[in-house]
């Protein structure tokens, strides 16, 4: 298991930072993904941890050590591509046993690692069929035998999951999971899906134009957000601005109270919500004294139904739009068009800096 340190990675491509002297740390034995939108820079940072791309400034270190210099063919990391890049015309033996022919192992031994990472992987008995026989889960298992076969250093994963159909990559985050903690491998994991960083990740680390803007566990980044961007991007979030005032944040929606340290009375501040930590009081419980520090009148005004929650858009009375998630166990959503009043606790609203 080893340890992957980036120290200040810069990176220019015809005069645009693609990396702006990124700093990060990467514990062995651990799934770390890097999340962000197209061009935040986290494939970038990912092949120049794998030596693919030579940054501008800085260095990244392998337990310590210096590896900026060495080559990608010495460096001894595994990839696993989003095309997967598997040899159509080779068997699934031959496309994984490749990466151990060319490192000079043969016979026994190689075959004996193949049967290994195959079996990793439950491919046993697939060993003779060609890519195009396989279908795309099975496709990718073979491109990750193939990445692990040869026991690189550092496990590197560049979106190997879009291609997937929706249950497909649900069935293969779980998987690759498993494949993670038996192999024991430090591995970098690059998505611009939400879900499947929470899914899979041990610790996220969020790119935004070139920057690290937050990075941690994903249960810490995904409930206590440290700004807009993390907050938005990782899920959805509900924002309240205002002024600070005694007891709170004087918004245009009313007083928003939070048990976070607010800073001096005349500030301004905001504050996250997610949808899920809001709820839809009904008509009973509105008019009763609640453990909600929180209430907002809104009008519903679309309601999104995805099976086992609905989404619930609605507008509060300066006009601003408010999300929340409900589960679908409830006798009857409200209709468009019905005022209702929403509540939260001041536990869930975080204070996100400006």
């Amino acid at each position: 298991m080893v340890r992957v340190e980036a120290r200040s990675i810069g990176k220019s491509y015809g005069g645009v930072r693609v990396l702006d002297r990124v700093s990060a740390l990467f514990q062995p034995g651990l799934l770390t993904s890097l999340l962000g939108p197209s061009g935040s820079g986290k494939t970038t940072l990912l092949r120049v941890i794998g030596g693919f791309v030579a940054p501008d400034e800085g260095e990244i270190r392998f337990d310590g050590e210096n590896v900026t210099s060495v080559p990608l063919w010495r460096r001894n990391v595994g990839m696993v591509f989003q095309s997967y890049a598997l040899f159509p015309h080779m068997t699934v033996q031959q496309n994984v046993v490749f990466g151990l022919n060319r490192r000079g192992v043969r016979g026994e031994t190689a075959r004996k690692e193949t049967a290994r990472a195959l079996e990793m992987v439950r491919l046993t008995g697939f060993e003779a069929r060609r890519p195009k026989e396989l279908s795309g889960g099975q496709q990718q298992r073979v491109a990750l035998a193939r990445a692990i076969v040869t026991n690189p250093r550092v496990l590197l994963l560049d979106e190997p999951l879009s291609a997937l159909d929706r249950r497909l990559r649900q069935e293969m985050q779980i998987e690759l999971r498993r494949i993670q903690r038996e192999s024991g491998l430090t591995t970098i994991f690059v998505t611009h899906d939400q879900e499947e960083a929470l899914t899979l990740a041990d610790s996220v680390a969020i790119l935004d134009r070139g920057k690290i803007v937050q990075e941690g566990p994903p249960g810490v980044i995904y409930e206590r957000p440290r700004t807009r961007f993390a907050a938005s991007f990782l899920g959805d979030a509900n924002f309240f601005t205002g002024r600070v005032i005694e007891g709170g944040i004087a918004t245009a929606t009313g007083v928003v109270r939070t048990d976070d340290r607010l800073p001096a009375i005349g500030a301004n501040a905001t504050v996250a919500v997610r949808p899920e930590k809001m709820k839809i009081l009904d008509e009973a419980a509105a008019d009763v004294a609640a453990p909600y520090g929180n209430r907002l009148a809104a009008v519903v005004s679309e309601i999104v139904y995805a099976g086992a929650v609905s989404t619930v858009l609605l507008k509060s009375a300066d006009g601003s739009q408010i999300k929340i998630l409900t589960q679908n166990r409830e006798a009857r959503l409200p209709a468009p068009g019905e005022s209702v009043t929403l509540a939260w606790s001041a536990a869930h609203c975080v204070l996100i800096d400006a």
